[in-house]
This record gives structure tokens, sequence and C-alpha cells, in this order.
């Protein structure tokens, strides 16, 4: 299991850059329903009453929130001219809204999860922008 509870604290959450393991035929709005889809399950929360749309040109956004979390994607276009980060075209933020599951706790289950089907490549970034994870090759120009 990851440990990002070092990472974690007041106001620090987690960016998420997900991507497709296979990129071949890629289209937003359907990796997007699959990755929030997965999320739901991961989480083991039902994304009941989420908003979703088209609201961003080329992507598509996703948001849920309730007294325990809010969870934010977006997922667009790759952009392969964008380095190692246009390999991974949604961004994910889940914040904890519960006293007793940190933040931490939660970007750690969603690593695990992502990172355990070989379907995604997944990057997570401290508040600061720093890279924390990946399970793939992101270099060391940071």
């Amino acid at each position: 299991m990851t440990d990002f509870a070092q990472y974690g604290g007041y106001k620090r959450d987690f960016d998420f850059q997900i991507g497709p393991a296979r990129p071949e035929d890629f289209h937003s709005k359907a990796f997007g329903d699959r990755l929030w889809a997965d999320l739901s399950r991961i989480l083991e929360k039902p994304f009941e009453g989420a908003t979703i749309g088209p609201d961003a040109p080329d992507g598509h956004r996703y948001w849920f929130g309730d007294d325990d979390l809010s969870a934010h994607l977006y997922s667009g276009p790759p952009e392969p001219d964008s380095g190692v980060l246009g390999q991974v075209p949604a961004m994910l933020t889940v914040i904890s809204r519960s006293d007793e599951v940190a933040s931490s706790e939660l970007a750690e289950r969603m690593y695990d999860g992502l990172t355990a089907s070989d379907d995604y490549l997944v990057a997570v970034f401290a508040y600061d922008g720093m890279p924390i994870a990946a399970n793939f090759d992101i270099g060391d120009d940071w």
C-alpha cells in the first residue's frame, strides 16, 4: 500500500494526472466515463447526483460532493507535445470532508485501486506540485 500521509495535512490536497495505459483510439468522454465509474467503485461511493457535462473545450467535467468527500475530474484530449503530462490528460482531485478519513487516505486508496488494474497511467502530485508517486516513468526534471 502506498503511504501519502507524510504529504497530507490541512489544505494539502493531492492532484492526480491519469491517462490510458493503451492510448490507441482514445476518446475523452468514454475515458472519463470509465474512470468516473472506476473511482466510484474504488472509493465505494455511488456518485449519485453527480454533475457531468461537456462544459469545457474538448473535454468533459465530472463533479460530486457530499458530507464525506468532493471529487472533481476533467477528462480532456491527450497532448503529445506536452511531455510526460501529455500522456495523462485527465485531472482528478478528491478531497475528504470527513473528520475520520484524511485526504491522504483517499489518495492512497485511489492510487492503489487505479494502478492495480494496469488500465491507467497515474501520476500523483503533492499540494506544492512535486510528484510523489507514478506507475510510469515521469523523469526527474521537476
